[in-house]
């Protein structure tokens, strides 16, 4: 006879321990790897990627590990993890209004996700921060006074007052795009400039231009030229 059938009242208060055990078990957040189905914002929907099993595991709306001073482009298939908090998310999150308690919240609701790194990704200077987004880059303020945009082919830099400060290389051409100035386009400089080649102002070339001259006299008479023509004749 075995110590169970001798001892019924322990067999029995051992499964009722096991099987507390094992439901408060399946009551606990999973970590689990999935990918990302749909992005709103910085909350996604992620389905799990397991293979079928006796517990089969619905797609999740949960919020990114993130701050609100960066906003990651994650997309559609980026691959990554749900992490399990002690308690519901929904509340600080937004995805729901409840303030959390300490009881037990079913398993797939105080998680959030991860991004994880793939050895597929693009190789990169490793003692330099890489900032990209599958459509550029967009670093501002919280007002959206003074922005930076990076973009396929065009830097972007907007706000009221832009300084560059140190010695800056042009290396290409100047062009001032008249519809896109709210107002007067003179510009200011303090001097001396230094223009190693020739300048054109108003059509006029600085080096090549000519200036007629009318009523000419004889002596040591003075006569004020007119104003300087682009024919280059004197």
């Amino acid at each position: 006879m075995s110590d169970a059938q001798k001892f019924p009242f322990a067999k029995a208060l051992t499964n009722v321990i096991t099987t507390a055990w094992r439901d408060n078990d399946a009551l606990r957040g999973r970590a689990l790897p999935c990918h990302v189905v749909a992005v709103k914002g910085q909350i996604v929907t992620v389905q799990f990627d397991l293979l079928p099993g006796g517990v089969q595991y619905p797609q999740i709306t949960i919020p990114i590990a993130t701050f609100a001073y960066i906003r990651y482009p994650v997309q559609p298939g980026d691959k990554g993890v749900t992490v399990p908090a002690d308690v519901s998310l929904r509340g600080i999150s937004g995805l729901g209004t409840d303030i959390a308690s300490l009881s037990l919240s079913p398993s797939l609701t105080p998680l959030f996700f991860v991004p994880l790194a793939n050895v597929t990704w693009s190789d990169e200077d490793p003692r330099k921060v890489t900032v990209y987004g599958p459509e550029g880059v967009i670093c501002k303020t919280v007002a959206g006074d003074a922005t930076v945009t990076i973009e396929p082919g065009k830097v972007t830099l907007k706000a009221a007052h832009i300084y560059l400060e140190g010695t800056i290389h042009l290396n290409g051409k100047i062009v001032q795009d008249a519809g896109q100035i709210p107002g007067d386009a003179t510009a200011s400089l303090i001097g001396p400039l230094s223009v190693q080649n020739d300048a054109t102002i108003n059509g006029v070339s600085v080096s090549q231009h000519g200036h007629d001259i009318k009523n000419v006299q004889g002596g040591n008479s003075t006569v004020t030229s007119e104003k300087p023509n682009p024919g280059g004749t004197q």
